[in-house]
């Protein structure tokens, strides 16, 4: 069955979903950066969650907050478009996630918003290669203690999947999201972010994928 969202075709568990709305208004999110658009609509959701609670409708203000975006494919330009209120808060990258004009946007951004609390969420290229170097190059982004990388789609890394396990990466057995995950772990992420399964919730399409900042 198709799922969609604001009648764009959403390719997020719905159990996730909520998992992702909960940390969003629980920590207070001003900053959400995103690879792999797809065609917009989870920045579109990221935006709508975060307009109500960044909204003080007693002083008819809102806080500043921004999703940044990031896809090879402009497609999701299109999508994003047809709601200008939540487009207005959102940038959309044309680019690969690793790309100097990506890098070079989100740093930007960065620097000029000075955000209190960053959410990441890393569903681009699902790749163990690719999934490392996003996580290696991102996570300066995080600033707080308490704020989550989310490394989508972790459950390909299993043997069912042709795709991801034909070869192995890593420390294996497959060539996926997980096998990405737990490179970083062991590595440059290892004693500054762990993995947070108390996001499992029922069932997660991001088994081992919400990796919670735990350290400077």
């Amino acid at each position: 069955m198709k799922k969609s969202y604001l009648g764009v075709h959403f390719l997020q568990n719905p159990n996730d979903a909520v998992t992702i709305a909960e940390i969003l208004y629980d920590q207070d999110i001003d900053l959400v950066i995103e690879t792999g658009s797809y065609r917009g609509a989870a920045a579109l959701f990221f935006a709508s969650i975060m307009y109500q609670y960044r909204y003080n409708a007693s002083e008819k203000s809102i806080r500043p907050f921004k999703i940044i975006t990031m896809d090879i494919n402009p497609d999701a330009k299109t999508y994003i478009n047809r709601y200008p209120l939540l487009a207005s808060y959102i940038t959309f990258i044309p680019h690969a996630s690793v790309s100097s004009i990506a890098k070079s946007i989100v740093n930007n951004t960065f620097v000029e918003m000075k955000p209190a609390n960053v959410f990441i969420s890393l569903d681009g290229d699902h790749y163990a290669q690719a999934v490392y170097d996003e996580l290696v190059y991102y996570q300066k982004f995080i600033p707080n203690i308490g704020n989550y990388i989310l490394v989508q789609d972790t459950r390909l890394s299993s043997k069912w999947h042709t795709l991801y396990c034909a070869a192995s990466k890593f420390d294996g057995p497959c060539n996926g999201p997980q096998e990405g995950v737990n490179w970083f772990l062991k590595n440059e992420g290892q004693g500054r972010f762990i993995t947070d399964c108390n996001k499992d919730y029922l069932f997660s399409t991001h088994h081992k994928g919400w990796l919670k900042h735990i350290a400077h």
